[in-house]
Parts: structure tokens; C-alpha cells; sequence
């Protein structure tokens, strides 16, 4: 049994963007590898984070729900972190980039901060092969999983843009 907290908007970013958090609690796994299989597997994962009523049923963000597999999330080691958000355009003009990195890096810093050791779905808005028919709408997701020691719980962070 999952057990899953409503997913809030944290915070609101450019014009249409927003970070937004979930936690799910899992009976504890014996590896990282086995709690991210849990969540790809449970009925939470389904999702499409818009915020129409569309039905979540077979989705996953902008991507058909059976088309991620938990080998799609990678870690990322916190001297990554923000390298690797120098690497998605959070705006469209970059110097708004560099202030919308500085709102989202306190939260994935504190999850760092209390032991969860992060991993990131690798694909992307740019893996459009892997979309389902309204995935287009969401022009920018990037997904940052946390595991943390006890391996009973995950807190995920989405950035996107719709």
C-alpha cells in the first residue's frame, strides 16, 4: 500500500512554471533500486500533473506511463545539482534563469540536507517519442526523486511548465 500526500505547488515559477512536491510512503525495500520499482509500479506514479481534469490513467508527466522504467532514474549527486539545473531553460530570458534556479535550489538542498540521496528521471521533454497525445503540453518536466536511509518513504520534486 502507497501512501501518497497531495501534491502541492511549492512554489510558482516563470510565467506557467511551478516546482511541485509529493511524498509516498512504501513498506521498506532493501535497496534505492527496489523503492523507485515500488513507485514506477504503484497507482500514484500515474499522473499528469496538469491541471485539467485529464484523466491520469496510463500517464506519467508528458510521457505514456509504461514507456519509464525504474532504470530511467539516475543519480545525482548534490555537487550536480546545480550544474545540472544550469542545464534547463527556466525562462526565456537568461538572466530570469539564474533567480528561478535560486527559488527551487532550497528545497532540493533541504531534502539533500535530511539524508535523500537523489535521483533524476533521465528523460525528458525532449524524448517527445515517449509522449502520450496531450504530452506537448507540458514544454518543460524534469522529475528529482529522493530516497531517504530508512528506504520507506520517497519526496519528489517536478519542475514544469504547461
Amino acid at each position: 500500500m502507497v501512501k501518497m500526500t497531495t501534491g502541492t505547488i511549492v512554489l510558482r515559477l516563470w510565467n506557467g512554471g511551478w516546482l511541485k512536491h509529493n511524498c509516498f510512503g512504501f513498506a521498506p525495500a532493501h535497496s534505492d533500486a527496489e523503492l523507485i520499482e515500488k513507485y514506477v509500479g504503484a497507482p500514484a506514479f500515474q499522473e499528469t500533473f496538469l491541471r485539467s481534469e485529464q484523466d491520469d490513467r496510463g500517464t506519467h508527466g508528458p510521457f505514456l506511463a509504461d514507456r519509464i522504467k525504474p532504470s530511467d532514474f539516475v543519480p545525482l549527486e548534490e555537487s550536480g545539482l546545480e550544474h545540472y539545473l544550469e542545464s534547463v531553460n527556466l525562462s526565456l530570458t537568461p538572466g530570469e534563469d539564474e533567480a528561478e534556479r535560486a527559488k527551487i535550489l532550497p528545497h532540493l538542498r533541504k531534502a539533500f540536507a535530511e539524508g535523500g540521496r537523489c535521483y533524476i528521471l533521465k528523460v525528458d521533454e525532449r524524448n517527445k517519442d515517449l509522449f502520450h497525445d496531450l504530452g506537448w503540453v507540458l514544454t518543460l518536466f524534469r522529475e528529482f526523486l529522493f530516497v531517504f536511509p530508512e528506504r520507506d518513504r520517497l519526496e519528489r520534486f517536478v519542475i514544469g511548465y504547461d
